[in-house]
């Protein structure tokens, strides 16, 4: 028996091909991270950073590691490696595609303390400061999934994005409401705070 095509029977089949093909079309965000070069800078585990002063992405929330993705990319965070590493690269990433990195980093391990011993001065400060409000124990239970996870983050990551954000070099996302209390913060106690941060476990 032949059967005729049909405007609605071509559509039936153009629809279960596409659910079919479904998990295949999706994105995929381990392949990403290895294909888009971001193992590179950060590590195969995505806590492994090239250098000083790069981030540790693995444990990420998702939801504030897409935005800064697309934030980088549009050029509303410019600050640090954003604009000359970051930007070129998610030049040609979509948004779809940083939603599934964002996802994948999410899952990943949380970040690695260091093993350094860190005086009392730091977490004393991080409390006295209202850090904690924000960014929860240790860094390790920010308040919304638009925070940061910044406990056990590289140091010098860290000292850098904080005193950006005091000078107003970085101004994206919700680091307005960041900056008024870096204000309030004097230099060497910001240094104190990121050695603090960057040895919880």
């Amino acid at each position: 028996m032949i059967v005729k095509s049909t405007p609605t029977l071509t559509a039936l089949v153009l629809v279960l091909g596409l659910v079919a093909a479904g998990p295949a079309l999706a994105a995929d965000g381990k392949q990403l991270f290895a294909d888009k070069g971001c193992t590179a800078c950060h590590g195969e585990d995505a806590n492994t950073p090239l250098e000083p002063g790069y981030p540790r992405l693995s444990g990420q929330n998702a939801e504030y590691a897409f935005t800064q993705l697309k934030d980088m990319k549009s050029g509303k965070r410019n600050n640090g490696l954003s604009p000359d590493t970051m930007k070129p690269i998610l030049e040609e990433v979509t948004e779809e595609e940083m939603k599934a990195l964002a996802d994948y980093l999410a899952s990943l391990p949380r970040l690695m303390a260091a093993t350094t011993p860190t005086s009392g001065e730091g977490r004393k400060l991080y409390m006295t400061k209202t850090c904690v409000a924000c960014h929860g124990k240790d860094g390790l239970k920010p308040v919304l999934k638009t925070y940061p996870f910044v406990g056990g983050q590289d140091q010098k990551y860290i000292l850098t994005q904080m005193m950006d954000i005091k000078t107003s070099k970085r101004v994206n996302g919700l680091t307005n409401a960041m900056q008024p209390v870096m204000h309030l913060v004097q230099d060497s106690e910001i240094e104190a705070i990121a050695e603090f941060l960057a040895n919880v476990k």
